[in-house]
């Protein structure tokens, strides 16, 4: 059965005439909705059917924009959806820019021109708690006690999705610990791993930060330690930006 969490985003319309608001107001849809207050295209609560979701929400969201006149039509600021097939884990990206201008991107989280940052505890913008979706391998002298000090973090987090494994094995003098599709809060996972390297200067790693709903995407992280210290970049994801006007052609005189 579908949720709302499949889709997820907002278009905001702009300023829309009596007339539009009436007509916009009537379409069928199933996973859009106008939000009369702020005029704007809304994800709502979604019953399952049979029509293939993508499919379905591009379809609506066609029927809303060319139901717009024309003028206010290029008025429109714009906004993004985004869908997540459950069946494949892609995350889909319908962008409406500035003037109804619309492109559709699958991400494809790209670290290789990524910005890094040092990280430093405190308020960093990542997926929600509860949603995170942990991949990685680091590695790190030990305490005595270290791997069931990990264990607490990943058993006791109280996620909605508890599939997931995590591997913790001897390695000589190291302990190599493996995340795959783990459910935990990252920032508390490292946490305790720099409270667990003994010294600090053995933590190694890197850990990815996904979700496991739609519309999280932009705030992606990788994690990577490197002689403990710990630094942060956020991959770019979507390379459909629209192109500047062409210049005017020159023409021999």
């Amino acid at each position: 059965m579908r949720t709302h969490l499949g889709c997820t985003g907002r278009v905001e319309l702009g300023k829309l005439s009596p007339e539009t608001q009436q007509r916009l107001e009537k379409i069928p849809a199933t996973w859009l909705e106008i939000a009369p207050e702020t005029n704007s295209l809304v994800v709502r609560h979604v019953q399952p059917d049979d029509v293939p979701a993508l499919r379905e929400i591009t379809g609506e969201l066609f029927d809303y924009l060319t139901a717009i006149q024309e003028q206010e039509r290029r008025q429109i600021p714009g906004g993004a959806l985004y869908y997540l097939d459950e069946q494949t884990g892609q995350s889909v990206r319908i962008k409406v820019w500035e003037g109804a201008f619309v492109t559709v991107a699958w991400a494809q989280p790209d670290y290789s021109r990524a910005k890094w940052e040092r990280y430093r505890e405190g308020p960093t913008p990542v997926v929600f708690d509860a949603y995170q979706r942990l991949n990685g391998v680091v590695k790190f002298q030990p305490r005595l006690g270290a791997v069931e000090e990990v264990q607490v973090v990943i058993d006791h987090f109280s996620g909605l999705y508890p599939q997931g494994e995590f591997e913790a094995m001897q390695v000589g003098d190291n302990l190599e610990v493996r995340f795959f599709d783990v459910n935990a809060s990252v920032l508390e996972l490292i946490q305790t791993l720099k409270a667990q390297a003994n010294p600090a200067a053995s933590l190694e790693g890197e850990i990815d930060v996904s979700s496991f709903r739609s519309g999280d995407v932009e705030d992606y992280c990788r994690f990577a330690i490197r002689g403990g210290e710990i630094w942060i970049a956020r991959p770019n994801l979507w390379a459909d930006l629209p192109q500047a006007p062409p210049k005017k052609v020159e023409t021999a005189a």
